[in-house]
């Protein structure tokens, strides 16, 4: 009797202790679930914002792309449109052949009086500097510039061209050459001495030079005449 109630003491106690803890147990796995619910929330909430941002990104680069090549159609449609300019520049425009006028040395008539005044002391570097000039000064007069070439040997050049010219004044001298002063866009002067055949070679540089230009000389470019 005494063994049959020692295990009946024994079995309730079991029992007991196995049903004390089932409910941390069951508490334990419920919270474990609930953890896993709870992350599975933001996983998935992550992974649809990540194919979200993805679908926005390739839509705007595709609308970007479209844009771009629409932008370039109408680029391309302006380039093709366009009409070209009037004005043609210096390296589309025709230009004729180089042609000389004049190629040599000053008139040899400003060395007549240097040359007589020898016969004085004073004389002798007038005279001196009139042959120097004709032994190595150069006038080259083109359709398309002027050039004059001076000093021992020819090494100092200095040329103009015909654009650049913006007033023209000049003095006739005896024995049918003169001397000529053209200003320049850029406030400088261009001087030649004694050029031969004045009459002539103005009319043919006259010809080369902007309307406007010989409108003034026509005016009050030679100064002989005012």
């Amino acid at each position: 009797m005494t063994k049959l109630t020692n295990s009946a003491i024994l079995l309730a106690t079991i029992l007991a202790s196995s049903s004390a803890f089932a409910p941390p147990a069951s508490g334990l796995a419920s919270r474990q679930c609930s953890g896993r619910l709870f992350m599975s929330e933001p996983d998935s909430a992550f992974v649809a914002d990540a194919v979200e941002e993805k679908e926005e990104d390739e839509s705007t680069f595709e609308a970007v792309e479209k844009m771009g090549k629409g932008a370039a159609k109408v680029k391309r449609g302006k380039r093709k449109g366009e009409t070209s300019s009037p004005t043609t520049t210096k390296a589309s425009a025709t230009l004729a052949p180089e042609e000389t006028f004049y190629e040599g040395p000053p008139a040899i008539t400003e060395t007549i009086a240097p040359t007589v005044s020898i016969l004085t002391v004073v004389g002798i570097v007038p005279a001196a500097a009139a042959w120097a000039r004709q032994a190595w000064v150069r006038y080259k007069i083109t359709n398309r510039r002027i050039r004059v070439t001076s000093g021992i040997g020819g090494k100092d050049m200095a040329e103009i061209v015909y654009p650049d010219v913006v007033e023209i004044r000049t003095v006739k001298r005896l024995f049918g050459d003169g001397d000529m002063v053209f200003f320049l866009r850029d406030g400088a002067k261009f001087e030649m001495r004694n050029v031969p055949n004045f009459e002539e070679t103005i009319e043919f540089i006259l010809g080369n030079v902007d309307d406007k230009v010989v409108q003034m000389y026509r005016s009050k470019g030679d100064v002989g005449k005012n």
